[in-house]
């Protein structure tokens, strides 16, 4: 398991906390999202500020609980950021590695919550304000755990498409393939494959994210537009 340090993500969620709230409180309530046009700003809020109250309720129980979306009061600042202190606080009391109940059964420690959390809230952060990156190694981090979450998902399944990934900015490389059961995918740089991006890793975390499109894919468009329609969730 080759993730950041457990403080690393601890301090990322209150400092990501912190900005995303900062650009909401700019934004009027009912504003659609750009980048997520079935949501308005308030939608964003509320699913931000839930999705951590939502973690830590799973950590504290260690069991799977009902998902039902929360409305942020008036003073969405303080609640996004008790729902950062309290997930933090889970993550604390259970153990960064303490066992909990995870949708990915490779990762059945209540740190994952904490990861999925940060990198679910960098994505939304740029929804709310497009300006400021991510730390580098923060980003591609993010596009590992990305690929991890579309290991749950079958719409990315295929007969053995491969895509690689390229973090220009630090020379990591992540390598996919669409098998029936669904994608595997890991770290090989020098691996060969029908289809390449490359691109910063902030990028890439936002292109797998679908808040951007690449603007260059080399390889098999065919393979890509069907990538691309696949990551549709």
């Amino acid at each position: 398991m080759d993730w950041l340090p457990p403080e690393r993500y601890a301090a990322e969620l209150e400092a990501e906390t912190a900005r995303f709230a900062t650009a909401v409180s700019a934004l009027p309530a009912y504003r659609v999202v750009p980048t997520c046009p079935e949501w308005t700003v308030k939608d964003l809020v509320n699913h931000v500020g839930t999705g951590h109250r939502y973690a830590a309720l799973i950590i504290k129980t260690d069991q799977m609980q009902p998902y039902e979306v929360i409305t942020a009061p008036a003073d969405r600042t303080a609640w996004l950021a008790d729902g950062a202190r309290e997930l933090n606080e889970a993550v604390e009391e259970r153990g960064f590695h303490g066992r909990v109940w995870t949708w990915q059964p490779r990762h059945l420690i209540a740190g994952f919550w904490l990861r999925r959390m940060v990198h679910d809230l960098v994505v939304h952060r740029f929804d709310a304000d497009p300006s400021g990156d991510p730390a580098t190694d923060l980003a591609a981090d993010g596009v590992a755990d990305t690929l991890g979450t579309f290991e749950m998902f079958d719409r990315l399944s295929g007969e053995g498409e491969t895509l690689r990934f390229v973090a220009s900015d630090t020379g990591r490389a992540w390598h996919v393939t669409r098998t029936k059961p669904g994608i595997e995918w890991g770290e090989r740089p020098g691996a060969a494959a029908e289809v390449t991006v490359t691109a910063p890793a902030r990028d890439l975390v936002l292109i797998l994210n679908r808040r951007m499109r690449p603007s260059a894919v080399e390889g098999e468009r065919a393979v890509w537009e069907s990538w691309w329609e696949g990551s549709r969730f």
